[in-house]
């Protein structure tokens, strides 16, 4: 049945090479040209159009993210499909994924794997972290859709954090997507200018109450100095017990992704460890940072699992 699966893989990607030119025209156009027009990051698209490509490969499930990506106006569906088609085709006969998209075994990483490898190791920790806590914080949301599935739970209190444009762009695909956000609070914040917590207690967050705060993909493109803020305030107005979820990234690798560089030989960590004192403080037997070798070594980050 590989085999098989190869050879109609072969014909149809053949067949399918000016339709995946078309495609890449399309979706990269409104990522990147529309997304500039509407005032709105393209990685923020990049990160919801990776999102689609695992649910329609079975990867994890994400309705929120198929039904959002399916109405908005700075990426297209119908793109990836002229893409991807081949290696669905493929993947739906034969049950094995073959080349784009992978899940990578850990230690495997390498930069091309960096929204999937992480969607679904956040995954595992939000999921289990969700029944401990009141309340679910997704900063810097951009187009996260886990409020709407995997953090849908009853007792928990879903915020999202982003910037007034993102979030107005998200909310419009929500609605015309037919996605429930009645559960979700939307506050508008720019992280390096206003105070996280003033602006959610402004909007019905509970600072008594256990939290979990999502920090994905967003401290790439901060300053270091807006990082150390964010995560000091973290630490000084979460309620005991909470618990703060964040990708921090050493400044090499920043340096060679802005340059666009492939896979990265290796990193300057140095800085690192020293975030966790951030949030640590001297207890240091409840904080957790957590190293993995292949993503330092690629990718140059660290998963900070923090409960304070």
């Amino acid at each position: 049945m590989n085999f098989f699966s190869f050879l109609v893989f072969v014909a149809l990607q053949i067949l399918f090479i000016p339709l995946a030119i078309v495609g890449v025209i399309l979706t990269g156009y409104r990522q990147l040209v529309v997304s500039k027009k509407l005032g709105t990051s393209q990685t923020a698209i990049e990160i919801l159009n990776g999102r689609w490509t695992m649910h329609i490969f079975g990867m994890r499930e994400d309705e929120a993210a198929v039904r959002v990506a399916s109405v908005l106006p700075n990426t297209s569906t119908f793109g990836l499909w002229l893409c991807l088609f081949p290696l669905w085709t493929k993947y739906k006969i034969s049950g094995r994924y073959f080349g784009y998209p992978r899940i990578p075994e850990e230690g495997e990483e390498v930069l091309s794997d960096l929204v999937m490898a992480r969607t679904i190791f956040f995954d595992r920790i939000v999921d289990r972290a969700l029944d401990g806590v009141d309340q679910f914080v997704v900063m810097g949301a951009g187009f996260d859709t886990r409020a709407y599935g995997m953090a849908r739970r009853g007792g928990v209190a879903c915020f999202e954090l982003d910037q007034p444009a993102v979030q107005a762009l998200k909310l419009d695909g929500l609605r015309k997507g037919g996605v429930d956000a009645s559960h979700v609070t939307f506050v508008e914040v720019d992280f390096s200018e206003d105070d996280v917590f003033e602006k959610l207690k402004e909007n019905g967050y509970d600072p008594n109450k256990k939290t979990l705060f999502l920090w994905e993909g967003v401290t790439l493109y901060l300053s270091e100095g807006d990082v150390r803020k964010t995560l000091q305030s973290i630490r000084e107005g979460a309620a005991p017990g909470s618990v703060v979820i964040a990708d921090i990234y050493s400044e090499n690798f920043v340096k060679d992704y802005e340059v666009g560089l492939g896979d990265i030989p290796g990193g300057d960590m140095h800085l690192l460890p020293s975030y966790s004192g951030e949030l640590c403080g001297s207890d240091r037997e409840r904080c957790r940072l957590l190293c993995f070798y292949r993503w330092i070594c690629i990718l140059s980050t660290v998963l900070l699992w923090t409960s304070l």
